[in-house]
């Protein structure tokens, strides 16, 4: 019984049904509004290309294909892929950027076995093609556990060496490096599979023709071989097919057909050859290219032309074989990534750059192949794209001209760069100096005849050069001889 005069003591319900005398009663602070969670759309279904599934290709394939947006294949993927997936040997030959490298990487791809390394080649005439080409095979193969790798000179040999021990299925290379690694004994080429040449022509050019000689020769294994190029004519069709076994004949381009993307306007502009940087300058200026290729025939005319169009204020970069690899690496990445807008480049470039945002080329240099000038052109326009290419030509090379329109069938229409009007040929090519037209000065008299030496270029050449006799040392000398053991 409680006393009146004591309050009377609260009691409070608390976890597990006990009683607590005096404890306060606990209140709930209100739920906290927590932010929605982002809706993450679903991933789109990426659907297969009936069309590459109806060539025979596996899911794996067909999945890769359709997360680079591939859906029609073009008439050498058409028609080149069942016949390497049935194990054939074939000569391919496509215009430039018609998707060679899908028309041989996929069913190779598809074909090699994973249990076993080094199961295929493919030999690449330049190191920037090498590049390019690897990174293709690496997006075809996304599906499928192939390991690739890429080999090529300008780096150090040991570091290809410990690539080797990672034993890839898959090897692109140029020639000198790949019988490098072979020599080493780290590269077995007669446990390959599959062994392609890419750029045919070049490959079994006289630069090349020893060393791919000695690298098919290598391969002893039953295999097989795929040669393609954009370009075939048929002495080097007869001299492929002795490496081959009953080849497959692949020629998409037909006889009255351009070598060339129809896509790739074709101009020729004449201008001397003293002339030629005023008018690239003007030209570039005239076109705003996005991106573009000026090719010349030399290095150290690569050199200048760079240097020039710098001084001008074009954002600019030479490439050629004397820079050093990771140079070439460093201007190869500016040019893709848009830093550089203008790559002035030899040949080696013309077979080895897929960047499909350029929009122009300029033949610096008209090139004295006509085949070569297929490969450059061949850099714009592609894969669907549009492109425009310029060749200067000046009085005496019309010859070189007529030559490249009936290999490509194609006639170039001519172009008149804004502004740009031709100068008198300066008068240190003419052999004195004075004012444009000014008369040379009288002749020197006559001297003995005989060899004489000459300092500088002459307009018809160098001149009977013979090297100032040096001055006769005995044989007791500074230096003491010494008997060679």
């Amino acid at each position: 019984m409680n006393d009146h005069n004591t309050p009377e003591l609260s009691s409070t319900s608390i976890a597990g049904g006990e009683t607590k005398d005096n404890v306060p009663p606990v209140t709930h602070a209100p739920p906290v509004a927590l932010a929605p969670k982002p809706v993450v759309a679903p991933r789109p279904h990426l659907a297969m290309s009936p069309a590459f599934a109806a060539l025979g290709l596996e899911p794996a394939m067909l999945r890769a294909i359709a997360e680079i947006h591939f859906q029609t294949p073009s008439e050498i993927q058409e028609k080149m892929i069942p016949i390497a997936l049935r194990g054939a040997d074939i000569i391919g030959q496509a215009r430039t950027g018609t998707g060679k490298t899908a028309a041989f990487g996929l069913p190779i791809i598809q074909k090699i076995d994973l249990a076993h390394p080094y199961q295929a080649i493919v030999v690449v005439p330049t190191r920037e093609l090498a590049v390019q080409v690897e990174a293709e095979l690496v997006r075809f193969a996304k599906h499928k556990p192939v390991r690739l790798q890429v080999v090529y000179g300008g780096q150090k040999v040991s570091h290809d060496i410990k690539l080797m021990g990672r034993h890839p299925h898959f090897i692109v290379g140029t020639p000198g490096r790949l019988l490098d690694l072979m020599e080493r004994r780290v590269l077995p080429l007669n446990n390959m599979r599959f062994v392609v040449c890419d750029e045919v022509d070049r490959m079994f050019d006289i630069g090349f023709r020893d060393d791919i000689r000695k690298i098919l020769a290598a391969c002893t294994t039953a295999h097989q071989t795929i040669f393609v190029s954009a370009t075939i004519n048929d002495d080097i069709e007869r001299m492929v097919a002795r490496h081959m076994t009953d080849p497959q004949r692949i020629f998409t381009a037909k006889p009255d057909e351009s070598l060339t993307n129809p896509e790739a306007k074709q101009y020729f502009v004449g201008v001397q050859p003293w002339d030629k940087q005023r008018a690239l300058k003007l030209l570039i200026r005239a076109e705003k290219p996005g991106l573009a290729i000026v090719f010349c025939r030399t290095k150290r005319s690569v050199d200048k032309v760079a240097h020039g169009l710098e001084v001008d204020g074009v954002n600019a970069e030479p490439i050629h074989g004397d820079l050093l690899q990771n140079k070439r690496e460093r201007v190869m990445r500016g040019f893709r990534t848009g830093k550089i807008n203008v790559l002035v480049a030899t040949d080696l470039a013309s077979r080895g750059i897929d960047v499909h945002e350029i929009s122009h080329v300029i033949n610096y240099d008209i090139p004295e192949d006509p085949e070569a000038y297929v490969h450059r052109i061949g850099r714009t326009a592609r894969m669907g794209a549009t492109g425009k290419a310029f060749t200067f030509v000046a009085i005496g090379q019309a010859q070189l001209q007529t030559e490249i329109e009936k290999l490509t069938n194609n006639l170039m229409e001519e172009y008149r760069i804004p502004n740009f009007k031709g100068s008198p040929e300066p008068a240190s090519r003419l052999g004195h100096t004075g004012a444009p037209g000014a008369p040379a000065p009288a002749a020197a008299p006559a001297k003995p005849a005989g060899p004489v030496q000459v300092d500088g270029y002459m307009p018809t050449g160098f001149a009977n050069v013979q090297p100032a006799p040096a001055s006769v040392r005995p044989l007791g000398g500074k230096f003491p001889t010494r008997r060679r053991r």
